[in-house]
């Protein structure tokens, strides 16, 4: 059984995660600049500028390829490295799962705690919220206490 669509969207990764993490700590620190120099006219168009053409760069990059938040991929290449087995916490629940996330612990927030995920290769692929259900299903309410509420 072949995949499409989506799932071969999900197996095109980032070729260099390093220009990435690059990318997108200078696309947050712009942004910022823009939003405080957004009362000044002329600073305000010379920081949009800049805004546009490193945005620009940074999506030709990520563009129709899987989203791994950086910090949490930096965490693990580095553990990785060492050997270390140690649980990760994110919040990130939209991060897809690569390849070099296969054998940790990644504890996802679901809004009210952290689940911990243990990541198989059969989980490559797809999203880390996917393992963590923010919702909990307690049944339905028996009918006799519906016909009691009746009466």
């Amino acid at each position: 059984m072949s995949f499409r669509g989506a799932w071969n969207k999900r197996n095109r990764l980032i070729e260099d995660p390093e220009q990435f993490l690059k990318l997108y700590k200078k696309t947050q620190r712009i942004y910022k600049k823009v939003r405080k120099v957004q009362h000044t006219e002329s600073l305000f168009q010379k920081a949009l500028e800049k805004y546009k053409k490193v945005w620009e760069e940074y999506r030709l990059l990520v563009n129709k390829k899987a989203w791994v938040d950086p910090k949490l991929w930096k965490r693990i290449r580095l553990m990785n490295q060492t050997g270390d087995r140690k649980v990760v916490r994110t919040y990130s629940r939209d991060t897809t799962i690569i390849p070099e996330f296969v054998g940790h612990t990644i504890a996802v927030h679901n809004g009210k705690t952290f689940v911990p995920v243990y990541i198989t290769s059969d989980m490559v692929g797809h999203k880390l919220g996917e393992f963590a259900p923010t919702r909990t299903f307690k049944g339905h309410p028996e009918k006799s206490a519906k016909v009691a509420k009746k009466k």
